[in-house]
């Protein structure tokens, strides 16, 4: 009797296991889009710092800033591909 109910529990907790790896929820997709947006912004931000540091440290006005975000724009961009890529492709 007890392997039994032992049995019956295990099946109703596989089955719940799998009903909630298919059934997506808010959170995930939440969380899918937050790194997404991380992945995205700190590639630009980090262009900014540098490019500023370079237009003090070689006093160029601000052609580096601008050089260097727009290098962060393209590697953000690249990183969110690749991300969401390596996600479809599981």
């Amino acid at each position: 009797m007890e392997k039994r109910k032992l049995t019956e529990e295990v099946e109703k907790s596989a089955k719940e296991l799998f009903r909630s790896r298919r059934e997506k929820s808010f959170w995930h997709y939440t969380t899918i889009l937050g790194v997404g947006g991380w992945l995205f912004v700190l590639p630009v931000v980090a262009g900014a710092y540098l490019g500023k540091f370079l237009d003090r440290r070689l006093q160029g006005g601000i052609s580096w800033t601008i050089t260097c975000i727009l290098l962060g724009l393209a590697l953000g961009m690249y990183n969110v591909w690749d991300y969401y890529q390596r996600r479809s492709g599981k």
